[in-house]
């Protein structure tokens, strides 16, 4: 069981450590950012971590990346790990974190997210694969 969830975290490590980024980022308190007065801004915030994770989600566990390929399972996966991700930070702020405001929009811009970096995951994949 232990090689297992050893297994499992080091396949991981990069979707696991960024979801920490995002779960810390999305619980401080709001006094820990800077003051931006860009419309929005929060949103396009929120639609580049889940974008970066669902990456890394599909990534990560793309048996066939090597080949240039991903199987729609594999893209799945990303999507529904990322988009209840997002909604249990939601919920976080909600119940836990209640200094964060809950906000559908933010749910919205992570999904938003996550739906086209799953879209764009080939092209991106190949691109980086070029720059190695």
């Amino acid at each position: 069981m232990m090689a297992k969830a050893l297994k499992f975290f080091s396949k991981n490590r990069n979707s696991i450590l960024w979801g920490l980024v995002i779960l810390i980022l999305c619980t401080m308190p709001p006094s820990g950012f800077p003051k931006v007065s860009v419309s929005g801004i929060d949103k396009l915030v929120h639609f580049g971590l889940f974008a970066v994770l669902t990456l890394l989600v599909i990534s990560e566990n793309n048996t066939l990346r090597l080949s240039g390929s991903v199987l729609q399972k594999t893209r799945w996966v990303g999507i529904v790990v990322s988009i209840i991700y997002g909604g249990l930070v939601e919920l976080l702020q909600l119940k836990v974190f209640t200094y964060r405001g809950a906000d559908w929009f933010d749910l919205i811009a992570d999904v938003v997210g996550t739906l086209i970096a799953a879209w764009l995951y080939l092209p991106i994949s190949r691109l980086t694969r070029r720059l190695v």
